[in-house]
């Protein structure tokens, strides 16, 4: 919120509606974090409930919608005024923006199903998952490494090989088979 805000003129906006939608969402969120907001929302509808009480509803004349309606698209009234159906009319840029969306969801799709037909090896069961043992082949990795191996090589190389074991580890976790034990075959074969 910002300090020097008008939170009256705010609240007053709120209640005679004429702020846009996206501004009223934001009052609407913000009354229960600030009772200044909703006390001062609270004047203005006591305010202005003797004018509601007092004035009696009025209908518009009929021809103020149609006026309205050949302001701001003279085509509708003409085609209205024929007994045509109305035919809907996408701008350019909604039509963009759906074509564009449909790409989107297509490539997702189409993304999602080469994952699904690309890794057919993956467990499916938390029972398959277990069975791996992760924490086996990972001990299994660090107990055959010989420690004299460990003074011998560079400390690139080592944190090296320690992120290709945490790898093969995370794959096993996630239940990826074929990707932890392939990593950890490659790990073994590591010459130093």
């Amino acid at each position: 919120m910002i300090e020097t805000e008008d939170i009256d003129g705010l609240a007053g906006e709120y209640v005679l509606g004429s702020l846009d939608a996206a501004e009223r969402a934001e009052v609407a969120s913000r009354l229960s974090l600030e009772p200044s907001l909703r006390i001062a929302i609270a004047a203005w509808e006591r305010r202005l409930a003797p004018l509601v009480e007092q004035t009696p509803e009025v209908a518009p004349r009929p021809e103020v919608l149609e006026g309205i309606l050949a302001r701001i698209a003279p085509r509708i009234v003409d085609e209205q005024a024929l007994g045509r159906p109305r035919a809907r009319v996408l701008p350019g840029a909604v039509r963009l923006a759906i074509g564009a969306g449909a790409l989107a969801a297509c490539l997702a799709l189409a993304v999602a199903a080469w994952f699904f037909l690309a890794h057919p090896g993956k467990p499916k069961t938390e029972a398959q998952v277990a069975a791996m043992n992760c924490g086996a082949l990972y001990k299994d990795f660090w107990g055959k490494l010989d420690r004299e191996i460990y003074s011998k090589i560079s400390a690139e190389q080592l944190a090296g090989v320690s992120r290709m074991a945490l790898r093969a580890y995370d794959a096993c976790q996630a239940g990826d088979e074929l990707d932890a034990v392939n990593l950890f075959a490659r790990l073994h074969k590591i010459g130093f």
